[in-house]
């Protein structure tokens, strides 16, 4: 049986996803059994190189940091350990950031039940996995693809207006790596190097 970590900063995901791999069984035994559900990237860290799991499902915004950044740093504590990103960030920047930095595994929120249970075992059968909506997102227009939360409009509304990310931190009650994981994704998703490219295409895009 399987030893899985589950990281992400809902709650009711963390509790959502462990009652599907609950109900999973492979050849007829239990498939996995979820050691912690952690809401950080800190915590997250910590349980890994503590609980040595064999499966980390890992977000990418957390509160406080960026899961794909610090996957260098889970699989060298963990070297063994299989990791699926799932996320709600279907951009092929992200995918490929993600592929690159050593995940095993790419799957959106918005994955249906047995794909993503498919997608787990495929992936612990030693084989890589991205879910057939992120590829197809992948393949669609960026001006076409573009798809913000309301979060993220938020944030970048405050962006276009001028506000520097620890305003933005300040007026929205978040943490400052927060609101920069925020500033990096909206940056991949609409293909900008910085933040002039950001607000112009903001604009352009009629975003905000």
């Amino acid at each position: 049986m399987y030893k899985i970590i589950i990281s992400d900063d809902h709650q009711i995901v963390t509790e959502g996803i462990a009652r599907i791999i609950k109900e999973m069984t492979i050849d007829g035994q239990p498939f996995g059994e979820v050691l912690a559900s952690v809401h950080t990237l800190a915590d997250c860290l910590v349980a890994c190189r503590d609980l040595q799991p064999d499966l980390l499902l890992l977000d990418v915004a957390l509160s406080d940091g960026d899961g794909i950044d610090a996957l260098p740093l889970l699989l060298q504590s963990t070297p063994d350990m299989k990791v699926i990103i799932l996320t709600s960030y279907s951009e092929s920047a992200v995918i490929d950031r993600a592929i690159s930095n050593g995940a095993h595994g790419y799957m959106l929120k918005t994955t249906d039940i047995q794909e993503f249970t498919e997608g787990i075992k495929m992936v612990m059968k030693g084989e890589n996995y991205i879910c057939q909506e992120a590829k197809q997102q992948c393949g669609k227009p960026e001006n076409i693809a573009i798809k913000l939360t309301l979060r993220e409009k938020e944030i970048l509304k405050l962006i276009v207006e001028g506000y520097t990310m620890k305003e933005i931190s300040s007026k929205l009650c978040l943490g400052f790596e927060t609101i920069h994981s925020y500033t990096k994704y909206l940056r991949e998703k609409l293909h900008a190097n910085n933040t002039a490219t950001l607000v112009r295409k903001a604009l352009e895009y009629h975003l905000v």
